[in-house]
């Protein structure tokens, strides 16, 4: 996934399963999360797949994150996305 750095192709399960872990986590948090960045790149994948395109996104500065939503799996959410 990232060429820059040389690091291994993430395992797309363990991904999932990550995702779905923070995603409940966050949900069920009552404060939002803080983030302060200096200049931060992040790639992320339009949809699944090792060939699929990436957006960059860049911080810099301060970001809140707050979640409001329902639990559930990750997989329905995605499945649902796709139909």
């Amino acid at each position: 996934m990232s060429q820059s750095t040389e690091l291994p192709d993430p395992d797309p399960e363990q991904l999932r399963l990550a995702v779905e872990r923070l995603l409940d986590e966050t949900v069920d948090r009552d404060e939002p999360l803080h983030l302060s960045a200096d200049e931060l790149s992040v790639s992320i994948p339009m949809r699944f797949g090792s060939d699929s395109p990436q957006a960059t996104w860049q911080f810099d500065g301060d970001v809140t994150i707050s979640v409001d939503g329902v639990r559930g799996p990750l997989r329905e959410w995605v499945d649902l996305l796709e139909e």
